[in-house]
């Protein structure tokens, strides 16, 4: 028996700054559609950040100094199921968003993106063949 039973959140960091929460706002919820989620205000770190829906499980963002420079360096990343890859794909490129091919994968479909902070996220769309 395990005693994992999912994953409930993850937690990405973006830049300090006036105008972060306010173009992570633009990103994920504008753009991405995410539901914002009200942020408790004695999270653990302490620095302002926002909280988001997806499905049945949350994302987080937390303001770090300097987070964009880990960020654009690194490959980990959270995966988004996704019902229509093609028309995220159409959505993300006409904001200007650069899409990065992933390795094909037998019955799904993927792609990358890094966000304003250079977080890498993968979306993924199951397609059974």
């Amino acid at each position: 028996m395990s005693l994992i039973i999912g994953l409930d959140h993850v937690n990405l960091l973006i830049d300090a700054g006036d105008d972060a929460l306010s173009t992570a706002r633009t990103f994920y919820a504008g753009l991405l559609g995410l539901q914002p989620l009200e942020r408790p205000a004695n999270t653990d770190s302490g620095n302002p950040g926002v909280w988001y829906q997806c499905g049945v499980q949350q994302l987080h963002l937390t303001t770090e100094k300097d987070a964009s420079s880990v960020n654009k360096k690194s490959r980990r990343h959270p995966a988004f199921r996704v019902a229509d890859l093609e028309a995220l794909r159409k959505k993300l490129e006409s904001a200007g968003i650069e899409i990065i091919a992933g390795n094909r994968f037998p019955g799904q479909e993927r792609f990358f993106v890094r966000d304003p902070w250079g977080n890498r996220l993968e979306f993924v769309e199951r397609t059974g063949r």
